[in-house]
């Protein structure tokens, strides 16, 4: 008996400790991606057709035709789907770009590439 408390109680510590979401793998196709918002926040983002749905750490999600994320400088982006590929704008004004990756930073400030991969992400750890 004195064992099974132990160890239920080292099971309720450990799942205490664990992170609110879990890293992807290097070369892993996930249905989401943890992003950083332009402001710092934890949040995921996943496909909704030639959308984006965002979901934060904790509260409601909305769907949205852009993702305003952090890149790997720490930079503020904003990008859309468009034509089978990302549009990215930098928030702080100048030209865009189109590109098939797109480089965020995750929830750890991880920078990672990712690109579609259907109504997923395919991510790779820099």
């Amino acid at each position: 008996m004195r064992a099974h408390t132990l160890a239920a109680t080292a099971l309720a510590i450990l799942t205490l400790a664990a992170p609110a979401h879990a890293q992807p793998q290097s070369g892993q196709t996930v249905e989401a991606i943890p992003y950083t918002t332009c402001d710092g926040s934890p949040w995921t983002a996943s496909w909704r057709g030639d959308n984006f749905h965002h979901q934060p750490e904790t509260g409601a999600g909305h769907a949205d035709d852009h993702i305003d994320y952090r890149t790997w400088g720490g930079a503020c982006w904003t990008a859309k789907w468009v034509g089978g590929q990302f549009y990215h704008t930098p928030k702080s004004g100048g030209p865009g770009h189109p590109d098939t990756i797109l480089n965020f930073t995750d929830w750890d400030g991880v920078a990672w590439t990712t690109t579609r991969d259907g109504n997923g992400w395919k991510v790779t750890r820099r």
